[in-house]
């Protein structure tokens, strides 16, 4: 079994796992859609939020992201956010949430998982350096290119449909038809 399928099926699983627990506990999917919803998002609170992605994302510690760290991330992102219905966005001193514009979450399947982790690959050696890792200058330049196209009105702050796309592109989610 490639390494690639193997790291899906336990990031699918402990994914199940927590939605399961999370529902046992009582906690009500929603958050996205109550008091804890994002309305806006200016360019500044996208890259504090970018920088403590970084920061959690960087296992190892050694203030650079490899491709695997880069492509875990998001898969556990996109499989998070399409089970939940949202992605959080963290500002320093609170968690908010961005609803996708998907109607009902499920698990993501094999083929949609090993096609995340593809085109997260790819996305990585599309911004790391020459040297292979991904510095946090460069993530942060990643982060701001999706929020750059998001920002449909160009006025450097995500409100309405530009959140929901910009949820969607965070995770790495395709557009639904």
């Amino acid at each position: 079994m490639p390494a690639t399928i193997l790291m899906n099926a336990v990031t699918a699983a402990f994914a199940t796992v927590a939605v399961a627990a999370a529902s046992y506990a009582g906690l009500k999917p929603g958050g996205a859609y109550d008091d804890g919803a994002l309305t806006a998002l200016s360019r500044s609170e996208a890259a504090a939020h970018a920088q403590a992605v970084f920061a959690r994302a960087d296992r190892n510690g050694d203030d650079v992201l490899d491709v695997n760290e880069f492509a875990a991330m998001t898969v556990v992102t996109a499989e998070l956010a399409n089970l939940n219905g949202f992605i959080s966005v963290e500002d320093g001193e609170s968690v908010k949430t961005v609803a996708l514009p998907i109607s009902a979450p499920l698990a993501l399947g094999d083929a949609e998982q090993t096609r995340i982790d593809a085109v997260a690959r790819h996305t990585f050696y599309a911004f790391a350096g020459e040297d292979g890792k991904m510095q946090q200058g460069e993530y942060l330049g990643l982060q701001n290119a999706i929020f750059a196209s998001s920002d449909l009105n160009a006025n450097g702050a995500l409100t309405s449909a530009e959140l929901s796309l910009f949820a969607q592109r965070q995770a790495f989610l395709r557009p639904k038809a």
